[in-house]
């Protein structure tokens, strides 16, 4: 049972990280901007449409360096990662995107591995957070546009469940390689 909540408080955190994160974003947009940061059409990724840049100094007061590493950059994302199947139906990935996370629940606490179990949690915490999304605006919020100084910038906008489901998947295959690794060859079926 003390497993089985260390789990729903990895899920929980990376849930309400993501959730409170875009709420605070998007309650801060509607305040400078109006309803129209709700309006899908009007600010979405791949709709020729470069969204809302929110300067740090505006949200801060100061930049304190912070945006020689990342933007805020406010986007709707129609699809998934990298605004791949932007054109699906929103209700085909809600429905795609429920049964990987009723599948992934189902595989973290019936078959996972002890090394499976803190990253398959820190990825079902960011998907759950960008299923919410999907549920409540038929999109998901995608703010965060990582840079290194004015010469590379990361191709994709990302949000804090998006770093927990990466963080998650570097984590497993990170762990998936280390036990390779110290275990014998029945040891990881």
């Amino acid at each position: 049972m003390k497993q089985f909540l260390k789990y729903i408080a990895v899920i929980t955190v990376a849930f309400v990280a993501d959730f409170f994160s875009k709420t605070a974003l998007l309650g801060f947009l509607a305040a400078k901007y109006g309803d129209m940061v709700y309006d899908i059409n009007k600010i979405c990724a791949k709709c020729n449409i470069e969204g809302i840049f929110v300067s740090w100094k505006y949200i801060l007061g100061h930049d304190y360096g912070i945006s020689n590493l990342f933007n805020i950059q406010f986007v709707w994302n129609r699809g998934i990662s990298f605004s791949a199947f932007n054109s699906v139906l929103p209700i085909v990935l809600v429905c795609c995107t429920a049964l990987i996370i009723a599948y992934l629940f189902y595989y973290l606490f019936k078959k996972a591995a002890l090394y499976e179990k803190l990253p398959i949690a820190m990825i079902i915490g960011g998907a759950l957070g960008n299923f919410a999304d999907r549920i409540r605006f038929g999109a998901v919020v995608d703010f965060i546009q990582w840079h290194i100084g004015g010469w590379w910038t990361f191709p994709a906008i990302f949000n804090v469940g998006d770093m927990f489901i990466t963080f998650g998947v570097i984590l497993y295959f990170i762990n998936l390689i280390r036990n390779r690794k110290y275990c014998k060859c029945n040891c990881i079926k």
